[in-house]
């Protein structure tokens, strides 16, 4: 859940953008959740994250170095 949404909006736009949602796990943190791997790595290449977090999850899924 987030500060600036209520639940039940946070939760229809989650449904309906799964890049915004992972956008929004990823810079935000999980809450306890985890990441669906294969969700990642369809959306990663689009995602509007720090490079950082983003060489980091292309090292975990992909084992590319930098």
């Amino acid at each position: 859940m987030s500060w600036d949404y209520d639940k039940t909006e946070y939760e229809k736009q989650a449904k309906a953008d799964p890049q915004w949602y992972l956008e929004r796990l990823i810079n935000y943190g999980l809450e306890g959740k985890k990441l669906d791997k294969e969700m990642l790595k369809r959306y990663l290449p689009k995602l509007k994250i720090p490079e950082d977090r983003r060489a980091l999850l292309e090292l975990l899924i992909w084992n590319k170095k930098f």
